[in-house]
């Protein structure tokens, strides 16, 4: 096939790894709705779409493409992703071009979004789709069909005859989200992933012995403007209609046997009758199917009351993922949150008297941050661990590029090589405050450290364990009810520093499950911080020593494990 034939174009869509196969293998279950949207229109007006998913075939990413490649000639190449996924998706690009160098590249999501100008350079992709892709796609290829002029698509970024990036007008947002199909899960791979997903997976997954999880997108955006976030489609917010939403679900729980929703909105209980009108249509579908179905979702706190969170779980709603960020009303007003410490603090008593899951995160170092504004969170953690249990992690803010937050730090010199920062060091701890010094921020970070440690309640597996194909059924005594949940093909931690994060069945508060060496670990590094002055440096040679240890457990492990020989292995303890 030609490079300039488009007529009948065949279409690769590629959803790269965004982690190593050793890290976190519950990112196969996070699907990437948005080619699966791409996927579905593409097919609905006609185009040969084959679909791609790396996570699941095993190998270095580069390899699978060039697999793929060599069975078939491809017209268009599409991926993307956020920031965050930069070396994938660069990656994915340069496969591309070294195995099929006549394909045309496409890119779209956050990661084109937020800097077009700078990805087109650095990438080097043909085109690129700003916002919202689906009507843009379609677009895009029926002017490339016929020959048309470019500049009459609005949203998109190609390369002129001189080689320089142009950029078209904007694209306005879809207002009937409803026009559009749903996301191809077929092409997508889904019967595969739920068939492997263990409850081991993701710790809201331990719900069920054999959970089956579906993402869904009921809304699209958000009208809030905080500093630290980027919206990709802009700031229109949107919604489904509740009775579309309804029949993807009725046609996703029947085909897939789905029994964990999962609904990934940025902005969820907006608008408080639709809530409450939507958990009724819930209610009367999940009755209508022979097995449990549960959903979460995704909540501001300033929208929680006794009243919406007694309907939500009546449909079956069992987790709650909370905006918190900070407790402190400077860093929320600096962070244009526009909520207050007294709605954080309502939202997690609420969602505690309800025995609901609670997911979220206080983040630290933003511009307004000062020693007394950080531990002012970091104490009120401290204090009400007990309403939460593991369910609230401590971490940093970060400036991902497009945000408020990223302007500053480019203006303020903090980062100084743009393409270095998104390749290295986009997800390291930063001190974007005005005020603290680096001494005090990593002050900061040793007590945040050390918080974690401390207040972390562990657990490990109670005897009488029963293995059965590769898993266990776990018996696992909750640290805050004292009630023993037994969970069925449950793949339990293992070795020197392995635990998971689990939720009691019963009062729904997470905690974590060690293995004995885990455990062991923990004690040791509890113990040496005791004897060490208190300081940043000191935590870091702890550390230091405590991974030396760890590297030759480790080796010890991997050298008698090999020694059993292929089909045995040592003990989850």
């Amino acid at each position: 096939m030609s490079r300039s034939s488009t007529t009948n174009a065949t279409i690769l869509i590629i959803a790269p790894k965004y982690a190593t196969d050793r890290v976190h293998k519950y990112y196969k279950n996070i699907l990437p709705i948005g080619l699966g949207y791409i996927s579905s229109v593409l097919k609905d007006a006609g185009y040969e779409v084959e679909f791609l998913n790396a996570w699941l075939h095993d190998g270095p990413v580069e390899d699978i493409i060039k697999e793929t490649l060599s069975k078939q000639e491809y017209s268009f190449v599409l991926t993307g992703g956020l920031s965050v996924h930069y070396p994938t998706v660069k990656n994915c690009v340069d496969s591309v071009r070294k195995y099929a160098s006549f394909a045309r590249v496409i890119l779209g999501g956050g990661i084109i979004s937020s800097q077009p100008d700078l990805m087109f350079r650095v990438l080097q992709p043909d085109y690129i789709i700003i916002g919202e892709g689906e009507l843009t796609i379609l677009e895009l290829l029926e002017h490339l069909n016929n020959d048309r002029d470019l500049s009459e698509v609005n949203g998109i970024g190609y390369r002129d005859p001189e080689g320089k990036l142009v950029l078209t007008g904007p694209r306005e947002p879809i207002r009937d989200i409803d026009s559009l199909p749903w996301p191809d899960f077929e092409a997508l791979g889904l019967d595969t992933i739920l068939d492997s997903t263990l409850p081991s997976d993701l710790y809201y997954y331990d719900l069920f012995d054999s959970p089956r999880p579906y993402p869904l997108i009921a809304s699209r955006s958000c009208p809030y403007r905080c500093t630290f976030c980027f919206h990709p489609i802009g700031n229109k917010y949107r919604q489904r209609s509740i009775a579309n939403i309804i029949d993807e679900l009725t046609f996703a729980i029947n085909r897939y046997k789905i029994n964990i929703v999962e609904f990934y909105d940025e902005l969820f209980s907006y608008d408080k009758k639709r809530v409450h009108d939507l958990c009724t249509q819930l209610k009367q579908l999940f009755e209508s199917v022979p097995w449990k179905v549960k959903w979460t979702c995704q909540m501001r706190v300033d929208t929680i009351d006794d009243e919406l969170l007694e309907t939500m779980k009546d449909a079956g709603c069992y987790l709650l993922s909370l905006g918190l960020e900070s407790y402190s009303p400077t860093v929320l007003k600096s962070m244009r949150k526009h909520i207050t410490p007294q709605q954080i603090d309502n939202a997690l008593r609420t969602t505690h008297r309800h025995n609901m899951t609670i997911q979220g995160n206080f983040i630290f170092g933003d511009v307004a941050e000062t020693t007394k504004t950080a531990y002012e969170t970091l104490n009120y953690w401290k204090q009400n661990s007990d309403l939460f249990g593991g369910g609230i992690s401590l971490g940093f803010i970060q400036p991902y590029p497009g945000t408020a937050l990223y302007e500053h730090a480019l203006k303020s010199g903090i980062i100084k090589d743009e393409i270095d920062f998104i390749e290295n060091h986009l997800l390291e701890p930063i001190n974007m405050s005005d005020t603290m010094t680096e001494r005090e921020f990593e002050q900061l970070r040793l007590d945040i450290a050390v918080a974690r440690l401390s207040h972390a309640r562990c657990q490990r597996p109670l005897p009488g364990r029963e293995r059965h194909n590769g898993t266990w059924a776990v018996h696992v005594r909750c640290p805050y009810c004292d009630v023993v949940s037994v969970y069925r093909h449950y793949a339990p931690p293992a070795g020197w520093q392995s635990y998971h994060d689990i939720c009691c069945r019963h009062c729904r508060m997470r905690f974590q499950l060690v293995s004995l060496a885990g455990k062991l670990r923990n004690v040791l590094f509890r113990m040496a911080l005791r004897i060490t002055p208190k300081s940043y440096w000191c935590l870091r040679s702890v550390k230091k020593i405590m991974d030396n240890v760890t590297g030759y457990v480790r080796r010890l492990w991997a050298e008698r494990t090999m020694t059993w020989g292929k089909g045995s292995g040592p003990s989850t303890d």
